[in-house]
């Protein structure tokens, strides 16, 4: 989304919008920034995450930070604005949106986002 027609229909940003498109149909995020992980998911990432690194023998405080750099990591992988983009995996969904919004010297947001699959089951 973005605050003037002019914008909306620059090559820019319509290629910014078939980019992000495509990093939706092939990462699968679940969610658009961490902000909007569903809070059961992420207490039941944290307490795997913490069952591992207990496993693994370590101390209450390193098993704790261990837990939040794999929360770090799970963020990338479901959230679509965390996310390595898939043509430049240097470079996050949020960096490239960063990126448009300097060249283009307005504000850009993405609002939401809904991926369809064929072939799948409804859940």
């Amino acid at each position: 989304k973005c605050e003037t027609d002019f914008v909306a229909r620059s090559d820019r940003f319509l290629e910014f919008a078939k980019n992000v498109a495509m990093q939706i149909a092939a990462a699968n995020p679940v969610c658009l920034a961490p902000a909007d992980v569903p809070p059961d998911l992420l207490a039941k990432e944290r307490e795997i995450y913490k069952h591992q690194a207990m496993a693994e023998g370590k101390p209450e405080q390193i098993a704790e930070k261990i837990v939040e750099g794999r929360i770090k990591k799970f963020y990338k992988e479901v959230c679509l604005l965390e996310q390595p983009f898939i043509k430049d995996d240097k470079v996050s969904i949020q960096d490239l949106m960063n990126e448009l919004v300097g060249v283009i010297g307005e504000n850009i947001q993405i609002g939401r986002f809904v991926r369809f699959a064929l072939g799948e089951d409804a859940q």
